[in-house]
Formats: structure tokens, sequence, C-alpha cells
């Protein structure tokens, strides 16, 4: 047994995989469940039509789930400890997830209904004002309790380092990334709630875009600290295992 890998990890290699393993299976299964939540069963071609238009619904949310798992993959690469605080976060993020789904199946079809002119499905999924602003409201909700919990896992990620492991600097440029989104999702949600949602239904949409603009100004404001550090200074933060920031 390698005594420095346990101490190392906090739990021992097989307890480490196990716990990737179930991550990586709940994701695939929370990617059937966007399936499932607008599978209806074949009887005609015309049916055969209408599922395939529900595919770019599917690649919205597929697309958004397949982001939390390469952050959860990008956080196992940075070799965090595996004890019972990292497990619980864990297992809170792949709840979150499986809750996640509804009302992301939801809002990426009547999102994509509405942008594409009515061409696509979605049409009648949300019959108010009121059910988007709420709709809105709880997937901005989720989508800001999911970061959080990122947040967490990176923070602990980077606890116990020392101070000149390039892993810790990545571990607090996903934190700072992650604290971003969880700020955007609860920023959607409370605009999605005000009177504003009728006269700009597209708003509570758009405020996503805060992220990638975000994200911008970090990699911006590190670059400038690396040019003013003197020579054999601190590196600017980076993720591992070639994934960047979350956009």
């Amino acid at each position: 047994m390698d005594e420095t890998t346990v101490a190392k990890t906090g739990f021992r290699p097989t307890e480490t995989q196990r716990l990737d393993a179930f991550v990586d299976a709940a994701f695939a299964f929370a990617v059937s469940l966007l399936i499932i939540a607008g599978g209806e069963p074949l009887r005609s071609f015309d049916d055969l039509l209408r599922a395939l238009a529900r595919i770019p619904a599917f690649l919205a949310g597929f697309a958004l789930i397949v982001l939390f798992w390469i952050a959860h993959r990008t956080w196992s690469a940075l070799g965090p400890r595996r004890d019972g605080r990292a497990t619980l976060l864990s297992l809170a993020v792949v709840f979150a997830v499986l809750v996640f789904v509804f009302p992301l199946r939801l809002l990426t079809e009547t999102a994509l209904h509405f942008m594409s002119g009515g061409r696509l499905p979605g049409g009648g999924l949300i019959s108010s004002f009121g059910e988007l602003g709420w709709t809105y409201a709880i997937y901005g909700f989720g989508f800001s309790l999911l970061s959080g919990l990122y947040v967490l896992l990176f923070r602990h990620a980077g606890e116990g380092l020392q101070p000149g492991d390039p892993r810790g600097a990545a571990a607090r440029s996903w934190a700072r990334t992650w604290t971003l989104a969880a700020a955007t999702g609860v920023v959607s949600g409370a605009v999605a709630l005000t009177p504003l949602l009728p006269a700009a239904p597209w708003l509570p949409g758009v405020t996503y875009w805060i992220m990638p603009l975000g994200i911008w100004l970090f990699a911006l404001a590190d670059r400038r600290q690396a040019r003013r550090a003197p020579a054999g200074g601190s590196e600017p933060a980076t993720a591992l295992d070639g994934a960047g920031p979350p956009v």
C-alpha cells in the first residue's frame, strides 16, 4: 500500500475511483432524463419528425450538463483530498443536477421555440408571464446552487496545498469563476420575478452574458498582474487538465 497516496487523498485509491465513477454515472443518467422528459412513443412518421425537432433543445441541455461534468472532472484532476467533505459536496452536485434537469428541459424548449419563430416545438409549455418568470427563477436559483457547490469544491481542493503549487492557483481561479456563475444565476432569477419580465421576457436569459464578460475581465486582470509581477514571481492562475474556465 502506498501510504503517501493515502495521506494525500484521504481515501484509498479505490474509494477515489468509486466516487468519480458514481458521479460520472449520475451525470450520464441526467442526460438520459433530458431525453425521457421530452420523449414520447413514436407511432408515425410525423411523431418521428416532432422528435427530431426536439434535438436542438436536447443539445442545449446536454451542453450545459457536460459543462458541469467537465468542472467536476477538472476538480478531480487537481488531486483534492477525498474526505467526507469532498464526498458530501460531490453527492450534493449529483442531487442538484438530477433535479436541475427538469427546469432546464422546460426552459430550453420554450426558449428555442421563441427564437425559432415557432418552428421548433415548445409552444404551450409555458402559458403566462407568471409561469415564465417562475421557470426562469427556478432555473436561475438552481444554476446558482450548483455553481455554489463548485465554489466549495474548488476551495476544498486548494486547501492544504503548498504556496507555490500551481494546483492552488488553478483551484482559486476556478472558484472565482464559479462564484461569478453563482452570482449570475441569482441576478437572473431575481430579474425574472420583477415587473420587467412582460416588457422584456428575454432579459433573464441575456443576463447570463455577464459570465463570459466577467471571465474576460478576470483574464485581463490576471495578465496585467503577471506583467507587473517581478521575474520569478507567481504565475497567473490556469486550469489543469487542458480545460479553461467555463463560459
